[in-house]
């Protein structure tokens, strides 16, 4: 009984989701209210008050989710020390992510776009900065986190920052290049530095 009542409860948090990612393809997402998604969804508003606070309740456990499963995604962002992978290779690790993002385009196309919500940038951003410390932590396993050098920090900060940046600009531009295309050139650009990118 308790696993078709699960199974309940998940179609009925998908359901919301694909309606209220519908929705924001037509409209603004704040202009999104309960009373239009339940509508839309076909479901009382009771129901809604079940799973959810409040429509911000809703956005923010929508947003929870997918970090949840992207952070899944980017243990190998990383190549190890001394690794001579080739740049026009990336390991799967590297292209997972992109195709991850492009499975799910339309969250990324509401939650990323052109008017999209700055707070969801900001916490990729972080998981990432995050990501980036575990990587190097496990790569110079003689250090500890309290010896990590402070610059590190902002070398961290702005590959966080040119990673979500260059992803916003990919989903802004439609994913006009392949997943596998995005992680070469994000390859090329944080090992070789801008200046030595040739296209």
């Amino acid at each position: 009984m308790q696993e078709k009542t699960d199974r309940r409860i998940l179609r009925t948090r998908h359901q919301l989701r694909d309606v209220l990612l519908d929705l924001a393809m037509q409209m603004p997402l704040e202009s999104i209210t309960v009373k239009i998604l339940t509508e839309h969804a076909g479901l009382n508003r009771g129901t809604f008050y079940l799973h959810y606070q409040d429509i911000h309740d809703f956005h923010e456990q929508l947003k929870n989710d997918i970090l949840e499963e992207f952070h899944a995604m980017i243990k190998k962002l990383s190549h190890p020390i001394g690794s001579h992978q080739s740049i026009m290779d990336p390991p799967s690790g590297y292209v997972r992510p992109f195709e991850y993002v492009l499975e799910q385009k339309r969250f990324f196309q509401v939650f990323m776009g052109s008017t999209g919500d700055n707070v969801f940038s900001l916490q990729l951003t972080e998981l990432l900065k995050k990501q980036f410390l575990h990587a190097y932590l496990l790569q110079h396993k003689q250090i500890k986190l309290s010896d990590v050098p402070d610059k590190q920090y902002y070398l961290f900060a702005y590959l966080a920052s040119a990673y979500v940046g260059t992803m916003q600009f990919w989903i802004q531009q439609d994913f006009q290049l392949l997943p596998t295309e995005m992680a070469i050139l994000f390859s090329q650009i944080s090992r070789l530095g801008s200046a030595h990118v040739r296209f």
